[in-house]
């Protein structure tokens, strides 16, 4: 895919992975439309990148995507500004065991509302131009993580909900596509708790210096396999060294004893 002049729609864009991505799809000659719940930071960030990349290729709209009529309204602003939209990126997310039902409402449900409102506006079948929908996950969508139940259970709910759509008989007549991006860790504030709670066990959470993915190398495998209409699969796996890689996710547990693997 040339990423040139297409129109984006990405939740999250303030800071780390969604700010990455952004830039990137600029530098790319995509337009974007971006949103986040800190409308400072966001109008902030939106007058940067409109100096650099022009005042029609970049917006901001600040939005609770946990909000269904916030969200659609923000949807629904970006196909005004933008147009329509060919690709949407459903980014925002929160990491808090404290809070079950905001990380369930952000991680899972405004991804999947998210998703809907964009394959309403894609499908050909519909009058729609078809269309790219990429909900990013992470690998904690196919295994367990005992630090993070809460989180890690919103993650599986949406790499369910994407492979689900994914494999409707009538998904090419629509003309979409679905990728759930899973992306081990990388070096954002979201894994560097700083209060009391935000995980179990918080005391015994660390992650080897050597498994942390470098920014850069996430915006390489993310840019890779979005230009990549040749695979079916939908989960594309992002960890260091790797270069990102398209999985099947099966969870084998062949004797009930044994920790269950992800394999192809």
């Amino acid at each position: 895919m040339d990423l040139t002049g297409k129109r984006v729609f990405l939740t999250g864009g303030n800071r780390g992975l969604g700010r990455a991505i952004m830039e990137a799809l600029l530098s790319e000659g995509a337009r974007v439309y971006f949103c986040s719940l800190q409308a400072e930071k966001g109008k902030s960030l939106e007058a940067e990148l409109q100096d650099r990349h022009g005042s029609s290729s970049v917006f901001f709209r600040q939005c609770d995507v946990s909000d269904a009529d916030q969200l659609k309204k923000t949807f629904d602003d970006a196909v005004s500004k933008l147009g329509w939209v060919d690709i949407c990126i459903n980014n925002a997310g929160i990491m808090d065991e404290r809070k079950m039902e905001d990380t369930i409402a952000v991680n899972a449900v405004a991804q999947i509302r998210g998703s809907q409102l964009a394959l309403d506006h894609m499908r050909r079948d519909r009058g729609g131009r078809g269309g790219v929908i990429i909900n990013v996950v992470s690998e904690t969508g196919f295994k367990p993580v005992y630090w993070v139940p809460v989180y890690t259970a919103s993650k599986h709910a949406v790499l369910g909900f994407t492979t689900s759509w994914a494999k409707n008989p009538r998904m090419s007549e629509m003309g979409v596509r679905w990728r759930c991006v899973c992306v081990g860790s990388v070096d954002t504030d979201m894994i560097h708790p700083t209060e009391e709670g935000q995980m179990v066990d918080q005391s015994t959470f660390v992650i080897p210096f050597a498994l942390l993915i470098e920014m850069s190398e996430y915006v390489a495998a993310f840019l890779k396999m979005l230009r990549d209409q040749a695979h079916d699969d939908v989960i594309f796996e992002i960890q260091n060294g790797t270069g990102g890689r398209f999985r099947k996710r099966q969870i084998v547990d062949s004797d009930g004893v044994s920790n269950p693997v992800t394999v192809d």
